[in-house]
């Protein structure tokens, strides 16, 4: 993964913080949640993470890009250790309802 920033760029703080701790090059995986999705990058991955003045944007080694508009932005979380990231995934695909679990249960 390559990080891509413009040292004049006026961040939003939370944008600038992130892209302080990204440089660092100590991170192993970072999500950045919107309203309603979660948006995932693995360092190991081959990509270009760029961040402009008002987005970010993620260039795939296969041409796929995804733009994200700083507003849309309210979390990110950053991974130093993999093991936590794998903790945090487990409990989250817990509850997931896409389980081989055929009882009968009550759904809300």
């Amino acid at each position: 993964m390559e990080i891509k920033s413009k040292k004049s760029a006026e961040y939003p703080p939370l944008i600038k913080d992130l892209v302080k701790e990204l440089l660092k090059d100590d991170f192993v995986h970072f999500k950045i949640l919107c309203a309603n999705e979660v948006h995932h990058f693995n360092k190991s991955e081959d990509t270009i993470i760029e961040f402009a003045e008002t987005y970010v944007k993620e260039t795939r080694d296969n041409g796929d890009m995804l733009y994200i508009a700083y507003p849309d932005i309210f979390r990110v979380k950053l991974y130093r250790d993999i093991n936590q990231y794998m903790e945090d995934e487990k409990k989250y695909n817990a509850f997931n309802d896409e389980d081989l679990w055929t009882g009968n249960r009550i759904q809300f």
